[in-house]
């Protein structure tokens, strides 16, 4: 009886996939839960960044709200920029105070501390020293300067110039390990490079970013050598163990399964009609890997409270007593424990729509997680069956208190695509990402 049920559950649960249509009613509820999102992930980063009209940081944008009131993350930065155009667009600030906050803020970024042009992950908001003794991040780096050539291709001008000579000061090369001929993962100045990027995540963007620079430019060598490990280790599928006769197409998989790493580049390249040298289109691995993630939480539905059709995005974030990646099969690495990211399904709306939509209404009813901004980062309902998991038992039900920035970033990156393709036809019109995409051989389909 229980395992028809769960049947039940995973056919309603799938209806999205099989090309079922909501009613208009209720589109148009979801739709409205979707906008408001995007409106209130803007209001985000317009009103807790630094914005102290004297300070020689202005524009840096939080980590976390309401958490930690002076650190700022670079990537985070980077979201802020780009979510600027998308603010004029919808009239929630005038393209006067935008593009001043663009310029200023862009002012700001040259103010800080670099080290061969890469930043450091974690500022302080007033100050822009080093915090937490974070590493020189390329990853971090790459997510603001995408942010950076948004606005530069929006405002044009000034803004243009100043971010394409944050741009022209990275030098690429630097961080990569000459003898694997991969982009190292961190650098600290205390201890050196450390980690690879040895396998596909959110940093394909880099090798764009890279390839098309006009100051430090690297070959396609980079972009290859991960191809190969990949096309060799991390290539599968993923099949429903509640109907077997649901299954993904075969697609390249991240290490630990977190949906974010096949959303942070998407919200910039757009890899719809693009494929590389040997065919793939990373558009369409996306709305595998995002299928999976789904029939996953589909899958594990009996054993997790939080997880549903209404209710799904395994990703990184905040959970019960601890920030981790959380994924979904058939990732090498893959960890969960029932927690789920609400940003992570609605970024996913280039994906899979319907999913994507029904989960922005779901999350929008739930009062715990909704907020001045929008809806908080995660939450978990505990297991199904407390023996299952007798730890998150006793931490559950549980709702994350703080919004991250970059989770906001992305959320509102993607859902403007949706709507409008303005952060993809921005950053898509730089001639040196046109010149990167040359480069690492990607060609229209």
């Amino acid at each position: 009886m229980k395992k028809i049920l769960f049947l039940i559950i995973l056919m309603f649960g799938i209806l999205g996939l099989s090309g079922c249509q909501t009613s208009k009613d209720e589109f148009k509820k979801e739709k409205e839960a979707l906008q408001e999102e995007a409106r209130l992930s803007f209001l985000y980063f317009l009103e807790t960044s630094n914005n102290l009209e004297d300070s020689d940081y202005y524009g840096l944008a939080r980590d976390r709200y309401s958490g930690n009131t002076v650190i700022s993350s670079i990537a985070a930065t980077g979201f802020s920029l780009a979510s600027i155009p998308v603010g004029v667009e919808n009239g929630w600030i005038s393209k006067e105070d935008a593009q001043k906050r663009a310029s200023k803020t862009l002012d700001s970024l040259s103010n800080l501390d670099r080290v061969n042009g890469f930043f450091y992950h974690f500022v302080n908001i007033h100050t822009g020293k080093r915090e937490w003794n974070s590493e020189v991040s390329i990853i971090d780096t790459g997510l603001l300067l995408a942010g950076a050539l948004t606005v530069a291709q929006y405002f044009k001008g000034e803004v243009y110039d100043k971010a394409m000579a944050i741009y022209d000061e990275v030098n690429w090369p630097w961080y990569i390990n000459k003898q694997t001929n991969m982009f190292y993962m961190g650098y600290k100045p205390e201890t050196g490079f450390g980690g690879a990027w040895d396998h596909v995540s959110e940093q394909l963007l880099l090798y764009v970013l890279a390839a098309g620079s006009r100051t430090y430019p690297t070959d396609d060598s980079l972009y290859k050598t991960v191809k190969q490990v990949v096309n060799r280790s991390y290539k599968g599928s993923y099949t429903s163990t509640l109907d077997p006769s649901i299954k993904t197409n075969e697609f390249i998989y991240s290490y630990d399964g977190s949906l974010f790493q096949h959303q942070f580049s998407h919200a910039f390249v757009d890899f719809r009609n693009l494929e590389d040298y040997e065919g793939t289109n990373w558009f369409d691995n996306a709305i595998e890997a995002t299928k999976a993630n789904y029939l996953y939480t589909l899958d594990y539905s009996d054993r997790y409270k939080t997880y549903s059709s209404n209710s799904w995005g395994i990703s990184a974030g905040d959970g019960p007593g601890e920030y981790r990646a959380y994924g979904a099969m058939p990732a090498k690495s893959n960890a969960h424990n029932g927690t789920i990211m609400p940003y992570a399904a609605l970024s996913s709306i280039n994906y899979l729509e319907e999913e994507a939509l029904r989960a922005a209404y779901h999350f929008s009813q739930i009062e715990q997680l909704n907020g001045t901004y929008g809806l908080k980062d995660s939450y978990n309902l505990g297991p199904v069956d407390e023996a299952y998991n007798p730890t998150m038992a006793n931490r559950t039900p549980w709702y994350a208190s703080d919004y991250i920035g970059i989770d906001k970033g992305i959320t509102l990156l993607m859902i403007e695509n949706y709507n409008s393709e303005l952060i993809w036809t921005n950053f898509m019109s730089n001639k040196q990402v046109q010149n990167g995409l040359d480069v690492l051989g990607f060609t229209s389909n």
